[in-house]
């Protein structure tokens, strides 16, 4: 207040916090921690595909097991959980050093999240249960009109813009 720090709040709702600790204004049920000279990953370390997940669907299983049959589901939680971090170089055997390390995640990010193709079948809407390119054939403005508005879908636009060109 007036420029000058006012603990007050902190001392009203957190007694037995120190100072070092701050809480949550919402709830005052948790604190953030700013531990000196520790690193944040010794805090949050990247997870090794041994690891066994404590929580959840998969409780009790390892990272390398549940990628194995649910990939999606590891980038879910790293998504959600922003401090659990994967080492994907040992999950996908990555060598060290490698030159190639950037185009295998990016080939194995596109097997767990494949780009639509023409040839992909639709799943919704009018045409269900035709591909893209059947549509083209018989509705080119549809497929149009689905390329402006997709806002869901990670689309191979280069397969469709050659398939348009044609």
């Amino acid at each position: 207040m007036d420029g000058k720090p006012d603990d007050s709040y902190r001392q009203r709702r957190c007694q037995n916090i120190k100072d070092e600790e701050i809480p949550c204004a919402g709830c005052g049920e948790w604190v953030l921690l700013d531990v000196p000279g520790v690193d944040m990953n010794e805090i949050f370390p990247n997870r090794n595909p041994d690891y066994v997940i404590q929580f959840g669907k998969y409780k009790g299983k390892t990272i390398k097991e549940i990628y194995s049959q649910d990939p999606k589901y590891i980038f879910w939680l790293m998504e959600k959980d922003h401090y659990f971090r994967v080492d994907f170089d040992q999950l996908l055997n990555i060598p060290d050093n490698s030159s190639d390390r950037e185009r295998i995640i990016e080939t194995e990010i596109n097997r767990v999240f494949p780009k639509v193709t023409p040839d992909d079948v639709i799943s919704f809407g009018k045409y269900q249960g035709k591909t893209f390119r059947e549509i083209f054939a018989t509705d080119p403005s549809y497929i149009d009109w689905f390329l402006r508005n997709n806002q869901t879908l990670d689309i191979d636009i280069n397969a469709f813009d050659s398939m348009m060109r044609k």
